[in-house]
């Protein structure tokens, strides 16, 4: 399973990987920088921490013998990763609304493929049990 989840994260991390290039060629610009810009740059901290910490999550919650069948594991590393993941990516899109440029599409796209992401190896775990 943990093959699975490395290779489904690889989808937002690769998305993450490109807004980040983006945002760094465009920065070779010497155009002045405004709120829109520091936005997107602090939107794609953001997702990067929410794509690390929900792969993180999944890992630690399957390590501890989490079961999506409503069976919760002992508390470990999945229960403040969780949180975390939850808030980082709620505040990806918040912040996306105010960005600026073409990075901010790829990172609230990358938040949605994490959801995307999460379903997947939730049903994927079902399946296998």
């Amino acid at each position: 399973m943990y093959t699975g989840t490395l290779a489904l994260f690889l989808i937002p991390l690769a998305i993450i990987g490109t807004a980040w290039v983006v945002y760094l060629r465009s920065g070779i610009d010497p155009k002045p920088r405004d709120w829109r810009r520091y936005c997107l740059m602090l939107e794609l901290i953001l997702a990067t921490i929410a794509t690390l910490t929900a792969m993180s999550f999944w890992l630690a919650w399957t390590h501890s013998g989490g079961s999506p069948h409503g069976l919760m594991p002992a508390r470990g590393l999945w229960f403040p990763l969780r949180e975390i993941a939850k808030w980082s990516l709620g505040a990806t899109i918040v912040i996306g609304a105010f960005a600026k440029g073409k990075g901010r599409i790829l990172a609230i796209g990358s938040a949605f493929s994490i959801v995307l992401v999460s379903f997947l190896l939730a049903g994927l775990e079902m399946i296998l049990e």
